[in-house]
């Protein structure tokens, strides 16, 4: 039942879930429908969607362990392929003139995966509460129940990836950190 439970709490925190849907719900709340849908595509076909098939091809192959990802070698191609399509997403994002909160939300989004591959290389920090906090942050931004909400669920985020055994504690606090060194600097350039 613990297992269960764990699972499904770490399936709903997932940055494959939790991102996208942040993004469409950020996106049709700031722009007008049409720029939203194109930025939505964009974000979610240009990243989700090429990595999400790369990771369940790696899994299929056995190039991955899991969907997460949770090897600390594996992770690091892993980063090498997410992190060149995030940072071509932020470049058009930059080029086009997006709105300027989107355009700082994607760049601390790159730093964050930058510093997550950086730091993957001494420790696996989690990459659910690293996202988690980050979003957190983010939503605090635009509306403070909905901010704080998402942030109580980080606990029991942070439970499920240990009772999974896909991280130990200070794979998570590295992961918390990472997520607030971040969304402090999307508050504070702002």
């Amino acid at each position: 039942m613990k297992t269960t439970l764990a699972k499904l709490i770490s399936t709903l925190g997932h940055p494959f879930l939790t991102v996208p849907v942040f993004v469409v719900f950020l996106l049709f709340s700031i722009e007008p429908t049409r720029q939203a849908i194109y930025l939505s595509l964009l974000i979610i076909g240009g990243i989700f969607v090429p990595i999400g098939l790369k990771t369940l091809r790696g899994v299929r192959k056995g190039t991955y362990t899991n969907l997460d990802v949770s090897d600390q070698a594996q992770r690091q191609k892993w980063f090498i392929a997410t992190t060149i399509l995030l940072l071509v997403v932020t470049v058009i994002i930059w080029l086009t003139g997006q709105d300027r909160t989107l355009r700082l939300a994607v760049a601390c989004a790159l730093m964050l995966l930058v510093t997550a591959q950086a730091v993957n290389m001494r420790i696996k920090a989690s990459m659910h509460l690293a996202f988690h906090v980050f979003l957190g942050l983010l939503i605090l931004y635009f509306n403070w129940t909905a901010g704080i909400l998402f942030l109580m669920f980080a606990p029991l985020l942070a439970w499920s990836r240990i009772h999974l055994k896909r991280h130990v504690w200070k794979e998570i606090v590295v992961g918390v950190m990472l997520g607030t060194v971040l969304g402090t600097a999307f508050w504070l350039l702002s």
